[in-house]
């Protein structure tokens, strides 16, 4: 590629992706067998794990490779990477700092951390042009689902973006915006990052006097904003809202849109690979192929065909060289569309069952009720220093029963201390969220998965539907 540094880069990665669309399945085929090829000779030499694994595998025939699942790669995290520098000490010592949220890791790579939403808390590490592609697939985004009526509407407006995410860890959301706002400050200067971890009237209050032309989130997060709205607290009025990070269901689609009055256009993303798929409008998520392959496979990793719903996917990321993802076990079910979309893209079709959790009902103190995020919680709970994962169930109207999985090396005497830490942790988080005498309760067993799916849910309601705190 003849451009060079990270808007040329980027710049020229779109005009490849604006060709690719152009040359129709033909054309999304052939990158992706390509990058495929280069990628699988480029983990050969450079990542001792892969080296091992693609011994016998021949061309770019995937099926030889044995799955890989995220607790197997970061048991071997020093083997995982093609650039030795990365270590697992020294990557330690990166993320445990969040004043170095959005800085490059040994002054080139982002870095970014999973929430465990799967199960498991992951660290990601991405070079430059995974990074620069990851931004170019920003621009399909709005070239493919967005109408230039929106675009001339925002540019009317303030043109300004918020974002609600999850802050105070190297989250993807935070880190991305941390990252673009340094390296692009005046195109970044009217964009804004608001916690997810706020109280709601806080958060109401500051989005209220930044007055957004576009809103990102959470589904859970923009589904309490509508309701907001609705109730006339909150006074936006956006051109389009972003949903990314959860399944936005049917059903809060309509309410958001409903409370907003304009659109909401979903993204599939991961911290391993943001923005894998974006939503056309027309009720299908359209896959990037051309920068990945998405495998949809049974429970015992066999592929399903189009139009059946898998027990979980496989990633490869065609991007990131620098830790190689060849088969990657994400967790989510997929259902691919067995028929071209009526929006004529050329990109495979699919749709996204998972990582769903519960936005929890408590009662205020006050009177009333008020919500809290799941992914608010599980954040609370995580970053307690030797916590490895959680499972948070609401038990009763202000109880949550707390299900921990410790890390392996705390000591037997300092699990007292973790659980004291988390209860105190939480507690004092419910309380700023106004929710009347909260109890938080130790379980013996470790998370669980649901006996029915297989899969974790890190965050539900014990409660009947139709009860004070329902989530």
């Amino acid at each position: 590629m003849s451009v060079t540094g990270p808007l040329g880069l980027t710049a020229g990665i779109a005009w490849d992706l604006h060709r690719a669309s152009r040359a129709g399945r033909a054309g999304i085929s052939a990158r992706q067998t390509a990058r495929l090829g280069s990628l699988l000779a480029d983990a050969r030499s450079g990542s001792p794990y892969y080296r091992d694994r693609l011994v016998g595998v021949d061309g770019t025939d995937l099926t030889g490779v044995a799955p890989s699942s995220k607790q197997e790669l970061m048991a071997n995290f020093d083997r995982w990477f093609a650039d030795p520098a990365i270590r697992w000490e020294v990557i330690q010592e990166f993320i445990a700092d969040p004043r170095l949220i959005g800085e490059p890791f040994l002054g080139r790579y982002a870095v970014w951390t999973s929430s465990g939403t799967t199960g498991t808390p992951g660290v990601f590490v991405h070079d430059a042009e995974a990074q620069a592609v990851y931004q170019a697939l920003v621009a399909r985004l709005y070239a493919s689902a967005v109408s230039w009526q929106l675009i001339r509407r925002r540019l009317r407006g303030r043109r300004r973006t918020a974002a609600v995410f999850v802050t105070g860890g190297h989250y993807a959301g935070a880190a991305g915006m941390a990252r673009a706002q340094r390296q692009h400050p005046r195109l970044a200067a009217g964009a804004r990052l608001f916690s997810a971890l706020a109280p709601l009237p806080q958060l109401v209050t500051e989005l209220n006097e930044f007055a957004p032309s576009l809103l990102a989130g959470y589904p859970s997060a923009l589904d309490l904003l509508a309701a907001e709205q609705t109730a006339g607290r909150l006074r936006l009025r956006p051109a389009l809202l972003l949903a990314s990070g959860e399944r936005l269901a049917p059903a809060s689609r309509h309410r958001i849109e409903a409370a907003f009055g304009c659109p909401v256009r979903d993204s599939y993303g991961a911290s391993e690979f943001p923005g894998m798929a974006y939503d056309c409008g027309h009720g299908w998520l359209h896959l990037h192929a051309d920068w990945l392959v998405l495998e949809a496979v049974d429970a015992e990793l066999r592929p399903v065909p189009p139009g059946e719903l898998s027990d979980t996917a496989l990633l490869t990321n065609l991007a990131n060289r620098v830790q190689p993802l060849i088969r990657y076990d994400l967790g989510d079910r997929v259902l691919f569309s067995p028929d071209p979309c009526q929006c004529g893209s050329p990109l495979p079709a699919l749709r996204v069952e998972g990582r769903t959790n519960d936005t929890l009902t408590f009662p205020a103190a006050g009177g009333g009720t008020t919500r809290v995020l799941p992914l608010a919680l599980i954040t609370v709970v995580e970053d307690t220093p030797g916590v490895r994962r959680c499972q948070i169930i609401q038990t009763a109207p202000a109880t949550l029963l707390v299900r921990l999985e410790t890390e392996q090396d705390a000591e037997p005497s300092r699990l007292e201390s973790v659980w004291a830490a988390v209860s105190d942790r939480l507690r004092g988080y419910l309380r700023q969220h106004q929710v009347a005498e909260p109890t938080v309760e130790r379980a013996a067993e470790t998370p669980q998965p649901d006996p029915r799916s297989g899969k974790l849910r890190q965050v539900y309601t014990a409660l009947p539907a139709n009860g004070a705190s329902a989530g």
